[in-house]
């Protein structure tokens, strides 16, 4: 019993530490910050909608054609979480056309945007222990068994974001 309410505990401090909260001040200050910007992630143009998810306004994106980034909180006044959905069969051969929701960092120096979606090692130990268990290696790719169980699938959090690996993404107008 205590050692569950230490675990309960432990995770709510992680989670208020991260502060990735949609009514917290870093979310509050981020959403100031970008409402009714445009975005240009390399051609395509997403703009800021309030409540901060960027919606495709035109063009085709070297991310794969991501036609809406939800916004999740903020974790400082200039880096964000955003998630969005990718169809798993671009990741396994075999797989079901269920999507995944995968959740991305972004960050904003002046009006460079840099994107973080590489993830720390923990996170990638987990999908090392499912794949193992659950998909087969064959020329390169991963091929899902008949009976992957997809509802274990180690889906990717805010704290599994890797920030000390960012890519330029774009830039903000």
């Amino acid at each position: 019993m205590i050692r569950s309410i230490i675990i309960f505990l432990f995770s709510l401090q992680i989670l208020y530490s991260q502060n990735i909260s949609l009514d917290s001040d870093y979310s509050k200050n981020w959403l100031n910050h970008i409402n009714r910007k445009t975005i240009d992630m390399k051609g395509a143009l997403y703009e800021a909608i309030p409540g901060g998810n960027w919606a495709l306004i035109q063009g085709s994106s070297p991310f794969f054609l991501i036609r809406q980034y939800k916004f999740l909180g903020a974790r400082s006044d200039f880096q964000a979480y955003y998630s969005h959905q990718r169809p798993i069969s671009e990741f396994y051969d075999n797989a079901p056309s269920a999507g995944i929701v995968l959740v991305e960092g972004y960050s904003i120096k002046g009006s460079t945007i840099t994107r973080y979606s590489k993830y720390v090692a923990r996170y990638n130990d987990r999908v090392d222990d499912w794949n193992s268990k659950n998909t087969v290696e064959k020329d390169g790719r991963l091929i899902a068994k008949s009976n992957a169980s997809w509802g274990t699938y180690p889906v990717p959090q805010p704290e599994d974001i890797n920030w000390a690996e960012g890519d330029y993404a774009g830039e903000l107008y």
